[in-house]
């Protein structure tokens, strides 16, 4: 081999050597001066922080009321007698599932029923009015009662309406419970009394019991019908309006239809008359939520502290008698017809 190639060769071993060398040092260079990652704090999953704090159940439902029997109409719900209902679930009713008896297919007196216990339990006797045609007039089955709760979706007749009016004139106390869509027949009942609902639904993004429509309402003050509540879940709330009547629940929430947060009145009390922006605080699930036992209990008290006497109501009247049917019609006869006609001789 040549002098020059023994050369080139010496050259390229040394930058070799040398550029491996560089490459260690400055390995050992970056790993001298790489720091340490600190130690994170694993913070460990807590499940009772996993889902927002519940609403507290109350207790039982109890009446301070000492009044003797009274008997309260109850309106199941549907149309007025003598109109088509129409029924809102499309489904198959065979009555051969047990299932049935729950949920919303257990029927509309299910809704009420820790009222109607409560009633019962302490010595007091309930009716249900469906409004179907068999069921008559409303104003026979209010002529038998000391007070009358409808839900804000039934429908009534015009003479129905001036029934419930003398009804709570005469003393009889009448409690409406009104829903989100149901304002028309609310309005038809209430405008008497000052007492309306207006368009769309309430609710609570911020604050709720664990749905933005679970909203919670507080008492306004003093009223028989929120003694003892300080606070009640209203599943779906109407807003309640009033124009000389005294609101007794109120709640923070924002109104479907305007977008507007505010204070808002969900039930108002006028006389004998009662009405509450929601009807979900009835049903078995929710009677123990919060003071809602609190608010059913004094429902009931209000209830039996009324009574409508001797009311003079629209459509009690006893009918005209009508002959049987097994007597012959006869028509009267005129006499005048037997009387002979004089010609102009004879009156001479």
């Amino acid at each position: 081999m040549s002098a020059t190639g023994r050369t080139l060769i010496a050259t390229f071993v040394l930058g070799f050597v040398l550029t491996v060398g560089l490459v260690a040092a400055g390995t050992l260079v970056v790993d001298d001066g790489t720091p340490e990652p600190a130690e994170l704090e694993q913070s460990h999953f807590e499940p009772e922080h996993a889902l927002p704090d519940e609403t507290a159940d109350g207790g039982d439902i109890t009446m301070d009321s000492q009044e003797s029997s009274n008997t309260i109409l109850i309106h199941t719900g549907g149309a007025a007698a003598g109109q088509v209902a129409v029924d809102p679930l499309p489904i198959e009713d065979s009555g051969e599932s047990p299932e049935l008896s729950t949920g919303t297919m257990g029927g509309a007196d299910r809704g009420v029923t820790p009222l109607v216990s409560t009633l019962i339990e302490n010595g007091h006797e309930v009716e249900f009015y469906a409004g179907a045609i068999e069921d008559g007039p409303l104003a026979q089955s209010l002529d038998e009662a000391d007070a009358f709760v409808a839900p804000g979706s039934v429908s009534f007749t015009a003479q129905d309406r001036q029934s419930i009016d003398a009804f709570t004139d005469a003393g009889g106390r009448f409690v409406m419970t009104a829903d989100p869509g149901s304002s028309g027949s609310v309005a038809e009942l209430g405008g008497s009394d000052g007492l309306y609902t207006d368009a769309g639904y309430l609710y609570n993004i911020t604050e709720n019991d664990n749905n933005y429509l679970s909203i919670y309402a507080e008492s306004t003050g003093s009223s028989e019908l929120t003694d003892g509540v300080e606070e009640v879940v209203l599943r779906s709330a109407s807003s309640v309006g009033t124009t000389d009547s005294d609101a007794v629940l109120e709640t923070d929430a924002t109104l479907s239809t305007t977008r507007e947060d505010g204070e808002y009145d969900v039930a108002a009390v006028d006389g004998n008359t009662a009405l509450i922006g929601d009807s979900s605080f009835l049903e078995p699930e929710n009677a123990q939520r919060a003071d809602n036992n609190v608010l059913i209990g004094n429902l009931a008290d209000f209830l039996v502290t009324g009574s409508a006497g001797d009311a003079d109501l629209p459509g009690t009247e006893p009918p005209v008698e009508q002959p049987p049917a097994d007597e012959p019609f006869e028509e009267p006869i005129d006499e005048s017809e037997n009387i002979p006609e004089m010609n102009a001789d004879e009156s001479e």
